[in-house]
């Protein structure tokens, strides 16, 4: 037994040398399975030691993977690790999930990465699977657009702006000769009446295989029904039969509903990720706004696609909530009593009505001389004597009332300029008359000769009180109004009594005023009938609001409004306006009228006409009783 103890002792130190002599593995499992996870989700495998591949084709292959996901972000996550580390092999559970957009499933997809130890090192063997796709698929993110645009209505949900059926007329080349192309583009733009020479240039530079549009109608529009039966004797005309967001008419409040159409290149452009060529969107008014709203999200699906065949496997799809309609505070009856009422009027006009109550606005019409401006919320005119309610709450708060004597003259010289009443101002309200008879009859010289107790700033300050210049908030373009706080001159300062000079108000402004008037307290307009609008600064006393509502009655009973006198429902109480513009000897003027009647506060305003009593009583008689 002693002989063999020493031997016994040297096998032992033999195999302890060797095993010590050994190389050590590089890495772990856990190691690679990690890294594996951060290149999956970077598409950077340079940091992966691999076999069975090299970290370019790795990259090559998840690129054409993924490309058609867009920018979904990818989070990958080992799930656990099992090693046989006599064997030199090790497997990890990877799970593959992408962040889809709404609300719904996500995508998880599960990998198994098989590792071996090679050249002394752990590494993944990489294989196509990894990518959570067989090969010969890729991952594809679909879009599905709603299947229609979702409605503006009004305050009872009739709808305004929606899909309508119309033609749009045009050449289709593929139908005609191309040495007749120009004459049938002559023919059917001659039977639109439109430029023959402008189309046919058009046609013929389109392609070959083109339809060019020439102009599109409604197909309950009488124009339309005769442009039909033009194109049936047209060589390659057509009206092809498609559907368009419009509103009931053509100018049915369209400034403020505004358009639907194709995206432009600078929208593309500017936001390449929201818009693709081709996409039909609110371009203008509410529908630009709201689009959002409006046009709906899309509905999602990811798929495993195999782009040879096309065939492809749903994973997850996320249906989209159906577009949501926009519900306004237009009264569509009473919006198209307001279109009507103004279809005759040649230059801009508008004509604005209002809820003292809540500050809706039930109309807002411009008239066809405005050609699609929005004269109604953004024009910027001078108000003239209807702004004489701002300067008239000064004087009460100065003590006066409707009852105290004022002085009305012919004429008044300040600092060197004549200011004068109205054509035809009635003698026998010339003198010393109550200020009633002063408004009601719109005296300038009146106003003008209490200058001294109507400092600027407090002008300004009574203007704010009515509502002017407040923030209204409004989702499209409007101008609540402005008045100066500093006069430049004593001119100036006289010309702001009267509403000219620097004072400018939108009709929508103006009848913001006659709202609050009404009401008492400043009132904000809102076009939306959901929409909060900000609380208005200023005050106005319930006993300077009846003393306005007096002088606001006089106009009526005993002066300019009188054609309203006899208008059926509650009284009307109204003030006239004229301001004068340019340098037309005798000047040209813009002319207003705003009203009050129960809980209907109206503006109507012309861009140019005689008087606020002629042109626009009328005009405002004629809305007042249709809307009783």
């Amino acid at each position: 037994m002693r002989a063999l103890t020493p031997a016994v002792g040297l096998s032992l130190v033999g195999a302890l040398a060797l095993t010590a002599c050994e190389p050590a593995v590089e890495g772990s499992p856990q190691q690679v399975a990690e890294a594996m996870a951060v290149a999956l989700e970077t598409g950077q495998f340079g940091a992966v030691p691999l076999v069975d591949g090299i970290p370019a084709d790795a990259q090559a292959q998840r690129q054409e993977a993924y490309e058609r996901l867009g920018e979904l972000p990818l989070d990958v996550e080992v799930l656990g690790v099992t090693a046989d580390e006599d064997e030199g092999r090790a497997e990890a559970d990877l799970r593959l999930t992408w962040d889809i957009p709404g609300d719904g499933d996500e995508l998880v997809r599960e990998a198994p990465l098989r590792m071996r130890v090679a050249e002394g090192e752990w590494a993944g063997a990489w294989e196509h699977a990894l990518l959570g796709v067989p090969a010969g698929q890729v991952l594809a993110l679909e879009e599905t657009a709603p299947s229609r645009r979702a409605d503006i209505v009004d305050r009872d949900g009739e709808p305004l702006a929606t899909t309508r059926p119309v033609w749009h007329f045009g050449i289709d080349k593929t139908r005609v000769e191309a040495p007749e192309a120009e004459q049938s583009a002559r023919a059917l733009a001659q039977a639109a009446g439109l430029d023959p020479e402008g189309y046919a240039a058009s046609v013929a530079a389109a392609g070959p295989e083109a339809f060019v549009r020439l102009i599109t109608y409604r197909q309950s529009d009488g124009d339309g029904h005769r442009l039909v039966e033009s194109v049936e004797g047209i060589p390659g005309a057509a009206a092809l039969d498609a559907e368009q967001v419009l509103g009931p008419s053509r100018t049915f409040a369209q400034p403020l509903l505004g358009t639907v159409g194709e995206v432009t290149a600078e929208m593309v452009e500017e936001d390449p990720e929201r818009y693709a060529p081709g996409d039909v969107v609110g371009l203008s008014g509410l529908q630009a706004a709201f689009e959002d709203q409006l046009r709906g999200q899309p509905s999602l699906r990811v798929v495993a696609l195999d782009p040879d065949t096309g065939r492809d496997e749903l994973l997850v799809e996320h249906a989209a909530p159906p577009p949501e309609p926009l519900t306004t505070t237009l009264d569509a009856d009473l919006q198209q009593l307001a279109e009507d009422v103004l279809s005759d009027v040649e230059p801009p006009s508008a004509l604005v009505a209002i809820r003292p109550s809540s500050g809706d606005v039930l109309a807002l019409a411009n008239g066809p001389g405005s050609e699609g401006v929005s004269t109604a919320l953004a024009g910027q005119y001078p108000p003239g004597s209807t702004f004489k309610l701002a300067s008239a709450l000064v004087l009460l708060r100065q003590g006066l009332t409707p009852e105290s004597t004022v002085q009305c003259e012919e004429t008044l010289v300040v600092d060197g300029y004549e200011f004068k009443n109205v054509t035809g101002y009635p003698e026998l309200a010339l003198g010393e008359i109550p200020l009633s008879t002063a408004m009601a009859n719109s005296c300038n010289t009146a106003l003008i000769n209490e200058r001294d107790r109507i400092p600027v700033d407090e002008l300004a300050a009574a203007a704010r009180d009515l509502g002017m210049g407040a923030v209204w908030e409004m989702p499209v373009t409007a101008f609540s109004g402005s008045v100066p706080t500093e006069a430049g001159s004593e001119t100036e300062a006289a010309a702001s009594l009267i509403g000219q000079g620097s004072v400018l108000a939108s009709p929508a402004a103006m009848a913001a005023v006659a709202a609050s008037v009404a009401e008492g307290r400043p009132v904000v307009p809102r076009v939306v009938l959901d929409q909060e609008v900000p609380e208005p600064e200023g005050t106005l006393t319930p006993e300077e609001a009846e003393g306005l509502r007096t002088l606001m009655r006089a106009v009526v009973t005993e002066g300019g409004g009188s054609m309203l006198a006899d208008n059926p429902g509650e009284p009307v109480l109204a003030k006239t306006g004229t301001a004068e513009f340019g340098t037309d000897d005798p000047p040209r003027t813009h002319v207003w009228m705003i009203a009050l009647q129960g809980d209907l506060a109206v503006a109507i305003f012309v861009e140019e006409g005689e008087f606020g009593s002629t042109t626009v009583g009328p005009l405002m008689d004629d809305f007042l009783t249709r809307a009783s």
